[in-house]
């Protein structure tokens, strides 16, 4: 991983204060290319480097640097990079960054690991959180047009409170002002984001992010047959309580959907290996759903 090569690089420096980019790629099995965009991403993180060429040139570390163990104990201190490591695939900023490399004294490296890194398509999202972390901590109010799961598009007025990542995406929360209430939104579903004026800080109670009412509002029980193929997914989803064996290869599982497009969709990316069972009126949708997108493919 990206973040922890760079800590590898940090940490050979303090201990020789001098290398190469050719010892470097050698020791981290990446090219020399690699190696100098690391290089000039801890030079942006306020990290003392400088390069050198020539017959005694090199890439040193000033001498004036150092890396102080906090006082955490060891367990503690991985449980704190975990989570600054997982914050900084995603955002990649140098507060952070300098915030693992104070808890990276030694070359230990964490038993436990979260990967949230985004792909390459998906690195407008990382600008988009910028912004509302600005906002957020600026205590700004933002504009933005918001597409719901029925693809209606509307205006929203917020004083932004809080981000989150849940079940793969990323949500805001944020106090709707032409409501008058607190309102979860989906970051992807947010565009034209501005920044406008200044609000002053209200109570706030962030909501559940639990499966509480409010997530599973306008939700119908659907009974479903999944095959023992991915079976894990719904483990991850509902947990073993929720699962009833049919026989070897069948299991019986009761997944609240909503009765729309979203949920038909949730449903389609579980592909052939499940049934729907009941209700008779969300099959009966569902089933339709499924005609209306053969119709778009004729023989």
């Amino acid at each position: 991983m990206k973040i922890d090569r760079q800590m590898g690089i940090i940490s050979h420096l303090v201990n020789k204060r001098k290398t190469t980019a050719k010892e470097l790629s050698e020791l981290f099995k990446v090219s020399t290319r690699t190696i100098m965009r690391d290089i000039d991403d801890l030079s942006l993180a306020g990290i003392p480097l400088y390069v050198m060429k020539g017959k005694n040139g090199g890439i040193f570390l000033m001498e004036d640097f150092q890396t102080d163990k906090p006082p955490l104990t060891q367990s503690e201190r991985l449980s704190i990079e975990s989570g600054l490591k997982s914050r900084y695939q995603v955002l990649e900023d140098a507060s952070t960054f300098n915030a693992i490399l104070k808890l990276n004294a030694t070359n230990t490296y964490s038993d436990f690991e979260i990967d949230l890194s985004l792909s390459q398509g998906n690195l407008e999202i990382r600008t988009l959180i910028f912004k509302l972390l600005e906002a957020i901590r600026g205590r700004v109010k933002i504009k933005f047009s918001y597409i719901n799961s029925q693809g209606l598009v509307s205006q929203k007025n917020c004083e932004p409170y809080r981000i989150v990542y849940k079940d793969r995406s990323w949500y805001m929360d944020a106090y709707d002002t032409d409501k008058a209430r607190f309102s979860v939104f989906k970051v992807a579903r947010i565009s034209e984001l501005t920044l406008s004026d200044t609000f002053s800080k209200r109570h706030f109670t962030p909501l559940p992010y639990d499966g509480g009412a409010w997530m599973n509002e306008n939700k119908v029980p659907v009974i479903l047959h999944v095959q023992k193929i991915i079976l894990d997914r719904f483990v991850e989803l509902l947990g073993y309580n929720a699962i009833k064996p049919i026989n070897s290869d069948i299991y019986e599982i009761t997944y609240p959907l909503n009765d729309n497009d979203w949920g038909y969709n949730t449903l389609l990316a579980f592909g052939k290996y499940i049934t729907v069972i009941s209700p008779k009126h969300f099959l009966k949708h569902f089933t339709n759903y499924i005609d209306t997108i053969h119709k778009q493919y004729p023989n």
